[in-house]
């Protein structure tokens, strides 16, 4: 009986996760680390002028 639990709360859990994962805005998009960095950069150094 314990043993069929805790398989299936595992299989949940993972399939919660795998739903989860599916449904983000950002796997549509493929953004490059530097890209990201860069927009990070850009960010910090407007908010550091005032632009905000």
């Amino acid at each position: 009986m314990v043993d069929n639990f805790s398989i299936g709360l595992t299989h949940v859990l993972l399939a919660i996760a795998l739903w989860r994962l599916l449904y983000r805005d950002d796997l549509d998009r493929e953004v490059s680390p530097r890209m990201l960095w860069q927009r990070r950069q850009e960010e910090a150094a407007k908010k550091e002028r005032g632009d905000a």
